[in-house]
């Protein structure tokens, strides 16, 4: 992909991005080696992260997408002046009308989204990383920032660490996502910074909520702060469909803030995968994840105490 010779204006949680070459920078290909499992483990090493273009089906990926924009037109989110697939932001909703939980479970539940991302070339991706029997997380998580929205900063473990660590989250944008609708930035060599690990990446967000010093899942609603403490570039790129971008537990992320001109929601997934053979977080695993819900995780321990 061709990427601008100048750097762009992006901020994050309302912060400007430093455009310097000190503080900015674009994220390492690495579809040239994609048969080099050797060389693919050595750049996760080496950068916490892996970027690899077109390598989904850009049909799959449009598909998850529209049927994701379907399920956002009939609750009055999407503009039905423009195309559906565009995504374009109506400015109303009218989803408090509806079950919140159970909308929100069927957009992260659609057979396009699972056909993408719990089967086909996503796994066979990570069986060939890892090894091995692959395990999907059977949760899947949707982001749809409209614009202004981003997502702090913050390191995965705190959210799924109880069961393996050898855990890898695949960001994948669902259509096209340009420098100005909000992107996901990486922090250079974050998964190297062994003091964070262990203080702010050794946090539990529901066991330790009570004693939490961050208050919640994000390490951070300022980057520039961030970078200015520990170092490195924010790295990021603009996608496209079929792209996939794969980081470990300890890669510290956020995303700009989403300024498309054209008012469009941008469309994401996060998933996650590991070897079936090594234990997995309950939380995220099984016909009904107990996700954040204290009481169900609660009865799922007993019942797994009781068996």
């Amino acid at each position: 992909m061709k990427l601008p010779i100048e750097p762009p204006v992006l901020h994050a949680q309302g912060h400007l991005i430093d455009p310097s070459p000190e503080c900015f920078g674009w994220l390492r290909e690495s579809t040239d080696v994609l048969d080099d499992t050797a060389e693919l483990h050595r750049r996760m090493e080496e950068d916490g992260y892996l970027l690899i273009r077109g390598y989904l089906d850009a049909e799959e990926v449009l598909a998850a997408r529209r049927e994701i924009l379907e399920k956002l037109a009939s609750v009055d989110e999407i503009d039905p002046d423009f195309p559906l697939i565009d995504g374009i932001w109506s400015g109303k909703s009218n989803r408090a009308a509806f079950d919140a939980s159970a909308f929100a479970k069927s957009i992260r539940t659609g057979a396009a989204l699972r056909k993408l991302l719990q089967g086909g070339r996503m796994v066979r991706f990570f069986e060939h990383f890892l090894g091995g029997e692959v395990r999907p997380f059977d949760w899947l998580w949707v982001r749809m920032p409209r614009v202004g929205q981003s997502t702090g900063c913050h390191y995965d473990v705190v959210y799924m660490g109880r069961g393996t660590h050898n855990l890898y989250t695949a960001w994948t944008p669902l259509g096209s996502v340009p420098l100005t609708d909000g992107p996901l930035l990486i922090l250079e060599n974050s998964h190297r910074l062994e003091e964070l690990k262990q203080t702010y990446g050794a946090i539990d967000v529901d066991r330790d909520r009570e004693k939490n010093p961050w208050g919640g899942g994000w390490f951070s609603r300022n980057p520039v702060e961030v970078r200015r403490r520990y170092g490195g570039r924010w790295l990021t790129s603009a996608f496209e469909p079929g792209d996939l971008l794969i980081f470990g537990m300890y890669t510290l992320h956020c995303s700009a803030d989403n300024a498309s001109p054209v008012n469009r929601i941008r469309l994401s997934s996060d998933s996650r995968y590991q070897l079936a053979s090594e234990p997995a977080d309950e939380r995220w695993v099984g016909d009904d994840p107990p996700a954040h819900d204290l009481e169900k995780q609660e009865a799922l321990a007993a019942r797994g105490r009781n068996a």
